[in-house]
């Protein structure tokens, strides 16, 4: 009679170091990729660059989420109140001058109230400025504006540099674990 027995104690522990392996790099290059996806926003945007506050790396950054055994989950994130308005076209809309102090009641489309502290009660008009010369009206008929994507175009590089990140780790991940 012949026996062969098969001890698989050796596999296990390489399994498990490998699966170890793989969920640490898996983290790190999760929180990397968002990183660089962020900077990739940053530098790339197509819309015109008035104050910077919309592209600084205060308002425009990567953050980790959350991350475990199993999984990572970061996001490029960007404070900036208007950043949708940038990335998504507006529709045609009706802008109006602010409504005074202690007005009570409804307010037309397109209105907001003033705030306790804006001292000028009494403006009841826009005003901008052409060639040097202020303009006024009551209301004002916006076109609309066309996005200019600069986030979803950045979270894609994110996830092209995640798979690359993942692949180069992996490689050498297999390389030291099963030699």
């Amino acid at each position: 009679m012949l026996t062969c027995v098969v001890d698989t104690r050796a596999l296990e522990s390489r399994v498990r170091q490998h699966a170890q392996r793989l969920a640490t790099a898996m983290r790190a290059e999760t929180e990397q990729a968002a990183r660089k996806g962020a900077t990739w926003a940053r530098r790339n945007h197509q819309h015109k660059r008035r104050t910077g506050k919309l592209t600084s790396v205060q308002m425009l950054y990567a953050r980790k989420v959350r991350s475990d055994e199993r999984s990572a989950y970061a996001e490029i994130v960007n404070d900036t109140p208007y950043a949708r308005h940038v990335e998504y076209p507006t529709r045609p809309h009706i802008i109006r001058p602010k409504e005074g102090h202690g007005f009570v009641g409804p307010l037309r489309r397109g209105q907001s109230r003033r705030a306790i502290t804006d001292i000028g009660t009494h403006r009841v008009a826009l005003r901008w400025y052409v060639g040097g010369k202020p303009i006024f009206r009551r209301m004002v008929r916006h076109p609309g504006t066309p996005g200019f994507p600069f986030m979803r175009p950045g979270g894609h590089h994110a996830g092209r540099e995640l798979i690359a990140g993942l692949q180069q780790r992996i490689r050498l991940i297999n390389a030291t674990v099963w030699k």
